[in-house]
């Protein structure tokens, strides 16, 4: 069995996070610490729910370097955590996993909405499942 994609993505974000409470300016610092919180406790629910499943890889992230873009890396673990739980969303048969998946899905989409009004001009990738806008 592999590692759900939406619990493998919550366990990235916790240690994404982990990496900015480390580097984040005093601004942003609160935020951090509730988002970590937040994808701390979502990863102990999800692996409540997919108990069978074997820990998630190590060396997830790779991308922009947290000393100069901390909200940048904010808004990439938001935008992959929106990814992994519409795709767990789209193979999960268990009414109780859906609903997680819905839930886990609509708080990184708000949370990401909230990262991008730090970055104008910040990258942007449409949500998974809708069509990119022009």
């Amino acid at each position: 069995m592999t590692t759900p994609v939406g619990l493998a993505s919550e366990d990235a974000a916790v240690y994404g996070y982990g990496l900015l409470l480390a580097t984040a300016d005093p601004g942003i610092r609160g935020a951090v610490r509730r988002e970590l919180a937040a994808h701390r406790a979502r990863r102990d629910a999800a692996e409540e729910l997919w108990p069978d499943s074997p820990p998630a890889p190590v060396g997830y992230l790779a991308g922009p370097d947290t000393s100069t873009s901390p909200v940048l890396l904010a808004i990439r673990l938001e935008s992959d955590c929106c990814e992994a739980w519409r795709s767990e969303l789209g193979i999960s048969e268990d009414p109780d996993r859906r609903r997680f998946c819905v839930d886990a899905l609509t708080a990184a989409a708000i949370q990401l909405a909230r990262w991008r009004t730090l970055v104008p001009g910040a990258p942007f990738e449409a949500l998974p499942g809708f069509p990119p806008s022009d």
